[in-house]
């Protein structure tokens, strides 16, 4: 996110939202008895979110729960969902659900945003555990050709450059008002904005809109494969100077009743294999290799 995280970001929505979720599964799935009970795992709606899931759920199943895969949208209805039962376990990221939670809180303290999370998701009925070492921040990118003809590598820089040519800009529909996107850039780095173009986040496809001058810059996620320097795009990651976005880490998110010490140190041992390192490479392969996130989360799980 996310960085999310990575991360770092989302405002709440004010109006209910209905939520559709839809399970979905493969005949390759790795054995589990689901003896110790049934768990629904919901998934963002990006790569990295859908992979995670189905990590969470090959992992699940494997520990002995009849686990179901979810598919959810953004945060604004997959937090009600989980906090209403919907959904059971939700990968999460720290310091974009605290934003979420409370606008604006999260900061560069990584020990005070996890322990601030655990007590304002407490109140909403949802348990926290350990966060994985793996992060993802929201990034901001442009190409390279524009970095090297304005001499662009930061924000600040780029938001220089946009009080004279308000820069077209590519973003998902939640990034367009959000502290840690288009608003915080706005409120932040001062940054002017002309055309605002809805992408499909960590894609190859809003990489494409980049190169072909569609927009100057656009949101992605810091761990994404696109991004990574082995698949060759022409793309610069700009440096936040001001640290819009603070660490997003990974984090299993659990409706409180559902909870147990039983799931949560299962959670924990999962999340620790869940490194940085590990997190680029299975990105890579889905998002550049184009592997199916179900195998590429069952070969992790092994």
């Amino acid at each position: 996110m996310r960085t999310g995280s990575t991360v770092l970001r989302l405002v709440a929505a004010a109006a209910a939202v209905a939520v559709t979720l839809t399970a979905c599964g493969g005949d390759d799935e790795p054995a589990g008895g689901g003896s110790k009970g049934d768990l629904k795992v919901g998934a963002y709606d990006f790569p990295e979110g859908r992979l995670l899931a189905n990590i969470y759920v090959d992992w699940l199943k494997k520990a002995g729960y009849n686990a179901t895969f979810q598919q959810l949208a953004q945060r604004q209805t997959a937090q009600p969902a989980l906090q209403k039962g919907d959904v059971d376990v939700l990968p999460e990221y720290v310091s974009s659900a605290l934003n979420f939670y409370q606008p604006n809180t999260a900061t560069v303290d990584d020990a005070k945003n996890y322990a601030t999370l655990k007590e304002l998701g407490a109140a909403k009925g949802v348990t926290y555990y350990t966060p994985a070492p793996a992060k993802d921040n929201y990034a901001f990118v442009v190409t390279k050709d524009f970095s090297e003809k304005n001499s662009i590598t930061t924000l600040s820089q780029l938001a220089a450059y946009s009080q004279k040519n308000p820069i077209a800009f590519g973003g998902t529909p939640e990034c367009k008002d959000a502290s840690y996107c288009k608003g915080g850039l706005e409120k932040v780095y001062g940054m002017k904005f002309g055309a605002y173009k809805t992408i499909v986040l960590s894609s190859q496809s809003a990489v494409d809109g980049l190169v072909q001058n569609e927009y100057v810059a656009a949101v992605f996620n810091s761990s994404d494969g696109v991004l990574s320097p082995t698949v060759g795009n022409p793309v610069v990651v700009l440096k936040d100077d001001k640290a819009l976005n603070p660490n997003d880490y990974i984090v299993p998110a659990v409706n409180s009743k559902k909870s147990t010490p039983e799931l949560e140190s299962s959670l924990n041992e999962l999340s620790k294999k869940i490194t940085q390192d590990e997190l680029l490479r299975m990105n890579q392969e889905t998002q550049n290799e184009r592997r199916p996130v179900e195998k590429v989360a069952q070969d992790f799980v092994g």
